[in-house]
């Protein structure tokens, strides 16, 4: 049997100037729930976009600031919501419950936690809806609690369609945004390019048929990033094209 202390951590922020940190660099647990290796992709992943958007010249100065502004409150949650109360029910339990004390306690106990679900898993949802850069819902905030659902929400990441319809995992190694429509009007797809153009972005469009996706996503259009997630959807832009793909590069 080996002992060691139960240590966790996360940096106040993953930014200073021109230096920044990921994974266990910036975060560290102890090894419950995979959460570490998940985290320290999504950090990596969330800024090599925004570093190649800046190398290239069509980022904003507040492009990277909302790497850890992003990233640095889904850890924190992850780490307070799952992580720290994991171990406190397990803690728990063991101190109420024993084997070798009471066993028919124990075994009843025992099977009821089993047969709980794993809300660890279906409640573990890393989103960015408080983000700067985030075209969503005023007074969201960031973390990695709530709802799995198909509908495209501003700063969750976009669920495959049902169906054997190849999106949007196709398009999440995409270097740039891809406006995702489905038969909607064509002036605003004209908004989007003209925008695009303007800020000389990686831009594309993908067009699908309105029956192949249903009403699965709730919205005519979606603007995708780099790294899956959804900088904005909806049916109209009501603060217009321009203003939404300028926030979604940090400008």
């Amino acid at each position: 049997i080996g002992f060691w202390d139960l240590r966790m951590a996360v940096a106040k922020t993953y930014q200073n100037n021109r230096i920044f940190i990921a994974g266990d660099a910036a975060h560290s647990h102890p090894p419950y729930g995979g959460f570490g290796v998940n985290n320290g992709f999504e950090d990596v992943r969330n800024l090599s976009w925004k570093l190649a958007a800046s190398l290239q010249g069509w980022a904003g100065e507040g492009l990277l600031k909302s790497y850890s502004q992003e990233r640095q409150p889904v850890f924190t949650s992850t780490l307070k919501d799952f992580i720290a109360r994991m171990i406190s029910d397990d803690r728990d339990f063991c101190n109420t419950y024993a084997p070798d004390k009471a066993l028919l306690a124990f075994q009843a106990a025992w099977a009821e936690r089993a047969a709980a679900g794993n809300q660890d898993v279906t409640q573990y949802l890393p989103n960015y809806a408080g983000s700067s850069i985030i075209s969503g819902q005023k007074g969201a905030k960031s973390g990695a609690t709530g709802t799995h659902m198909f509908k495209a929400r501003a700063g969750h990441h976009l669920a495959p369609l049902q169906d054997n319809v190849e999106i949007p995992l196709k398009l999440t190694g995409n270097s740039g945004f891809t406006l995702i429509e489905f038969g909607a009007n064509s002036k605003l797809k004209r908004d989007f390019t003209k925008a695009a153009e303007k800020f000389n972005m990686p831009f594309s469009i993908v067009s699908i048929p309105k029956q192949a996706a249903g009403n699965t996503y709730g919205a005519e259009f979606i603007l995708l990033r780099p790294d899956g997630f959804v900088a904005w959807a909806g049916d109209i832009a009501i603060e217009g094209a321009d203003q939404i793909l300028r926030r979604a590069c940090g400008k």
